[in-house]
């Protein structure tokens, strides 16, 4: 994977085919190989009716993390991700900016894949901590993405 194909992974987190999570404002600060960083500026857009973070906004956030990491770990010509199951942990009301950091070893994304790899598509399991500007955990969600084969 080149520079050119991480370059288009973050521009997709904001400008990619799923409209409602065009409109969602994220931003990639960081997409490399097996590292991903992106941001919600946490504005009106993104508040509920009582001025926190709307659930749902953390969810897409951590959700598009989740899966760029993915494409940025394993690239899109083996396999695609797709959300098979997730479970919201919201642990303190997000009343700043939000992000996800993300980060696998060489190890850690080969034992990820391992069993989509023997069965040709499989579960992947990711938990994605979201936290504030303070760097203080706001929630975590743990995913169940589904690897399926790419279509060629």
């Amino acid at each position: 994977m080149d520079a050119g194909f991480f370059q288009e992974l973050a521009d997709n987190v904001s400008n990619g085919p799923t409209p409602f999570v065009n409109r969602a404002e994220l931003r990639a600060e960081v997409v490399e190989e097996r590292h991903v960083r992106i941001v919600l500026p946490l504005g009106q857009l993104h508040r509920n009716h009582v001025g926190i973070a709307y659930a749902g906004s953390e969810f897409v956030l951590a959700e598009i993390a989740g899966g760029t990491l993915f494409m940025a770990t394993y690239g899109t010509d083996e396999f695609v991700p797709i959300l098979k199951s997730v479970e919201c942990a919201y642990v303190k009301p997000g009343v700043k900016d939000l992000h996800v950091d993300l980060a696998l070893t060489e190890q850690e994304a080969q034992d990820k894949i391992a069993l989509a790899r023997e069965r040709g598509r499989g579960d992947y399991f990711l938990d994605v901590p979201v936290l504030d500007a303070d760097g203080e955990q706001v929630a975590l969600m743990k995913f169940n993405y589904y690897a399926l084969p790419a279509k060629k």
